[in-house]
């Protein structure tokens, strides 16, 4: 994967008060059932959609997270947020990590990106400062992650990597099963009924006998960015 030597940074949000009438219903994904087919199409693949939110508490000060904690963005070097420091950030890898954990659960999500990003999932107890080894996403082997490498996609798990053929695509998506060990990365791609519809191409797959809770994370290059997707109704 990708190896970083500097900061992201992210942009100072206002968190404002919601009444009880007026927030949102928390959408959960469906009770798992075990031993159903497993999707094989967008419109199957919909049916498990897992919100997730970007975590600012984990972000990298080279990072700026903004829209509502949905984009994450990463500008110059010179371009610092002033994060407080925290355990739980990462203190040199450019990456950030999502609030929303998978475990127990099958979960689908999909991320629109421009530029170097990996996009994956990492096990909640992996290190986030530069003592404790590679943390970005790949680089070991409590972090899985998929990104564009310029001719070819790339898969990375505990530092080694498997490229993999297939045309550009602007938006992942990332399926994962965590009782079953699946976690399935996928392109979008125009379908054939055309309509602005769009269908799924299955880039890579892991199986694996997960160990702890998951987090959804994301590795941000210079120039780069990544934005994760509302639910298509």
């Amino acid at each position: 994967m990708p190896t970083s030597t500097a900061c992201i940074m992210p942009e100072s949000k206002k968190t404002g008060r919601k009444s009880k009438a007026g927030a949102a219903a928390e959408v959960k994904p469906p009770v798992y059932e075990e031993n159903i087919p497993e999707p094989t199409t967008r419109a199957e693949l919909l049916k498990y959609w897992l919100p997730v939110s970007l975590d600012d508490r984990t972000a990298q000060k080279l990072l700026w997270i903004s829209e509502g904690a949905s984009k994450v963005a990463r500008m110059s070097e010179e371009s610092v947020c002033p994060y407080l420091d925290r355990p739980e950030r990462y203190d040199h890898t450019p990456q950030v990590l999502c609030k929303e954990g998978v475990w127990g659960i099958r979960g689908y999500w999909e991320v629109e990106f421009t530029g170097w990003v990996v996009i994956g999932v990492t096990y909640e107890g992996v290190g986030r400062k530069a003592q404790d080894g590679p943390c970005g996403l790949g680089e070991n082997d409590g972090s899985w992650g998929v990104g564009w490498a310029g001719s070819c996609y790339q898969a990375w798990h505990d530092g080694e990597n498997v490229e993999i053929p297939g045309p550009l695509c602007s938006v992942i998506g990332l399926y994962l099963d965590q009782p079953a060990g699946i976690m399935n990365f996928y392109i979008l791609l125009d379908g054939e009924e055309g309509e602005g519809k769009k269908e799924v191409k299955l880039l890579h797959r892991y199986k694996v006998s997960f160990k702890e809770r998951l987090l959804p994370g994301f590795w941000v290059g210079r120039n780069s960015f990544c934005r994760i997707q509302k639910k298509v109704e």
